[in-house]
């Protein structure tokens, strides 16, 4: 049994069901808030924190999507101290309002499915599965008929094969004239 070993680089690019399972949503999910966001097709490492964090606040807040990847972006380029939570204010005007975000819980969070991703998921392959081919005299082996005599003929030279021949049909041709004559008799 073969196995796919994919290396996930940190600015690779991945298919959608990776993407997917990296950010534990379903491929609908990833492909309507891409479209919303208005995103570029493409299923990066950094889209992926970016979307880990939106994702975070959106469902906490309840903050439209598009409005929670800009917060996202700002959360992201902020100075991450291990320690405390990254607070970024969600308007631009005056108020008081901020949001606090673990941004380090998200990302190493994010960063567990990755190496789950590296080490256990599997998409499921395109096309048609291989199919396990077996030799013909392999196959005929295991039903049980007996190949010596046709091994026997391919060991042999072309040569040895067309005399072999010859001399079986002067055999036959023997074999006939003897029996023409025990009839005429």
């Amino acid at each position: 049994m073969s196995a796919i070993i994919k290396v996930y680089m940190l600015d690779s690019f991945m298919t959608l069901a990776e993407f997917s399972h990296l950010l534990s949503a379903r491929p609908k999910w990833v492909l309507n808030t891409l479209k919303a966001v208005n995103a570029d097709g493409r299923y990066t490492m950094d889209m992926a924190r970016q979307l880990t964090v939106a994702r975070a606040v959106h469902e906490a807040a309840a903050v439209p999507m598009a409005e929670s990847l800009a917060f996202a972006r700002r959360a992201l380029r902020a100075p991450c101290v291990v320690s405390s939570p990254v607070a970024v204010r969600l308007a631009d005007d005056d108020d008081d309002v901020a949001l606090t975000v673990d941004v380090y819980r998200l990302l190493s969070s994010l960063h567990v499915r990755l190496a789950d991703l590296r080490e256990s998921f599997a998409p499921r392959a395109r096309g048609r599965p291989r199919m396990r081919r077996v030799s013909a005299l392999r196959a005929a082996e295991e039903w049980g008929l007996d190949l010596s005599l046709i091994r026997d003929n391919l060991s042999k030279t072309p040569t040895e094969r067309v005399r072999q021949l010859d001399a079986m049909g002067q055999f036959t041709r023997d074999a006939r004239r003897v029996d023409r004559r025990a009839r005429s008799v």
